[in-house]
């Protein structure tokens, strides 16, 4: 899973940005696989998958990069792990995503506003929150399309 994420994010680099998107913001990819080891493996083996990958990036991108990606992978797996252990099936996989999202972005913001200030992250706040619920759509349909697949191939 390790490889599958950075693989996603490192894909996700090298894509162009889609003109409505704020600067920074990615689409996620590497939250699909995430996601997946969440609902199919486990919060705890989620949370070991976050911080190895942002260890890479930190190795690959900077350490700034990888702060970022640590804080919203924490952040964002304790909101998944939660939704998860609260209403399990009652709830959509697309739901799920879009509060992942949510709290990756919130937790970059944080770090964010630690380097930079609070007053720059407010003012990006609306904007990135937007494009959580956006994209925490597509990679939770992404999961969906993506599962019975998976489910087929034994994995």
């Amino acid at each position: 899973m390790l490889s599958v994420t950075f693989a996603l994010s490192s894909l996700e680099r090298i894509l162009p940005p889609l003109p409505f998107m704020p600067p920074g913001a990615r689409v996620g990819l590497a939250n699909v696989a995430v996601m997946y080891t969440v609902f199919f493996i486990g919060a705890k083996d989620a949370f070991a998958l976050n911080i190895l990958k942002s260890a890479l990036i930190s190795l690959s991108r900077g350490p700034i990069a990888g702060a970022l990606s640590l804080s919203g992978g924490v952040l964002s797996v304790c909101a998944l792990a939660f939704l998860v252990k609260i209403f399990g099936n009652k709830v959509s996989v697309v739901m799920i995503s879009v509060a992942g999202a949510m709290a990756h972005n919130l937790g970059q913001l944080i770090v964010f506003a630690l380097i930079m200030g609070l007053p720059p992250a407010l003012y990006y706040l609306p904007a990135l929150m937007a494009v959580s619920i956006f994209f925490g759509i597509i990679t939770g349909i992404t999961l969906n399309l993506i599962l019975p697949v998976i489910k087929r191939g034994g994995y």
